[in-house]
């Protein structure tokens, strides 16, 4: 399945993975360097935080139209979900 053009990633850091705890924003941009600047982030933070990698599209928004693409689990070993629904395939 190919990816829409209009796509940018972002990688967010969370708390042991709790969302409700202490979260930020580690990158935006292309998925090569989202990914990379994730694993160099989550490598740094030795475990204390869990980092999710999400996919969405520009000019829409983004809390009805992301989806996770990727996680590091903290220390605790959590594992990170999506509540969206499967994509269409793009043609």
């Amino acid at each position: 399945m190919s990816e829409p053009a209009n796509s940018i990633y972002f990688a967010q850091a969370f708390h042991h993975g709790e969302a409700e705890q202490h979260s930020y924003v580690i990158a935006v941009g292309r998925r090569e360097a989202v990914e990379a600047l994730a694993r160099a982030e989550h490598a740094r933070l030795r475990g204390a935080y869990g980092v999710a990698i999400y996919r969405t599209r520009l000019d829409l928004p983004t809390q009805d139209n992301f989806r996770l693409v990727g996680y590091l689990s903290s220390d605790m070993g959590e594992k990170w979900t999506c509540s969206q629904p499967d994509e269409e395939p793009v043609a």
